[in-house]
């Protein structure tokens, strides 16, 4: 066989993709450590309420017009139209925050480009919503779901990364035998058939034969492990083989590389005995 095995650029791209995955986890962890790090208070009255009273811009006192021309008629509705400024303000700053806080944690590693979309396909389409700078809110209910959901997701990318790391070790350890055949095959091709007697062509036979058998033992392990679902410890979910490896190798030009270097070998095999045959029967 020439060429590059399609196993070895499997296990490369599983590898490569389990790396990322866990990019991804460690971002959305340091993401939820900066959501619960922010205020989500949506209002309340102010914590000194007496430095308020018939605070104007021009030291006006209570009763007197207000830059809007609007006339407090107490102390007490001046100081509430202040804390509830302030508390609208410190939430509209909340979301800007987590805002920022995903551009700069978790954009990186998303498919979208833009931040809205992003927040949408990473987290969800009603957080996305509610993050708007349209919404202009971040209560406290956002912010737990916001925790909750970044929560989730460290739980799916550290299970996506142990399902890719399974399927690299499964990947390392075919490539390995179906390399130990080929380089035999290639060795034993340097010496001409009519070079070896009667015993030494069975005895070529016979170990082609095991190598078939290899062949076939592995397509079958191979095909079982589809039907394989890798579990979290922590939780009773789940993510199966069979998804993982149709999205691992989308942009393959087999869809399953190792059964389709396992085929491959064993025609350049099934070929090899079909020569060494013809050769032990001139020889009869």
């Amino acid at each position: 066989m020439t060429g590059k095995l399609r196993t070895h650029a499997a296990v490369e791209r599983a590898e490569a993709e389990r790396e990322r995955a866990e990019r991804k986890r460690a971002a959305f962890e340091a993401f939820g450590r900066r959501v619960r790090s922010l205020s989500a208070d949506c209002g309340g009255g102010p914590t000194n309420p007496s430095a308020s009273v018939g605070a104007s811009p021009g030291g006006a006192s209570s009763g007197s017009p207000s830059p809007g021309g609007l006339r407090s008629g107490s102390p007490a509705l001046g100081g509430a139209l202040a804390a509830g400024g302030a508390a609208a303000s410190a939430a509209s700053a909340s979301a800007e925050s987590v805002r920022e806080a995903f551009g700069e944690t978790v954009l990186p590693l998303a498919d979208p480009d833009s931040l809205h979309e992003a927040v949408a396909d990473e987290l969800s389409p009603d957080i996305a919503a509610a993050l708007s700078p349209a919404s202009g809110g971040f209560s406290p209910e956002s912010k737990a779901q916001l925790v909750a959901r970044a929560d989730e997701r460290v739980a799916e990318c550290r299970l996506l990364a142990d399902a890719l790391a399974t399927e690299r070790d499964a990947l390392g350890a075919v490539g390995d035998k179906l390399d130990r055949i080929t380089e035999w095959v290639s060795e034993a091709d340097e010496t001409p058939l009519l070079q070896l007697g009667f015993e030494q062509l069975r005895e070529r036979h016979d170990r082609l034969e095991a190598f078939r058998e290899t062949c076939d033992e592995l397509a079958r392990e191979r095909q079982s492990s589809l039907r394989e679902t890798v579990h979290d410890d922590a939780s009773p979910t789940g993510i199966r083989m069979r998804e993982v490896r149709r999205l691992l190798y989308a942009d393959f030009s087999d869809d399953h590389p190792v059964l389709a270097d396992l085929a491959r070998l064993d025609s350049v095999l099934a070929e090899c005995q079909r020569s060494v045959r013809r050769h032990l029967c001139a020889r009869v």
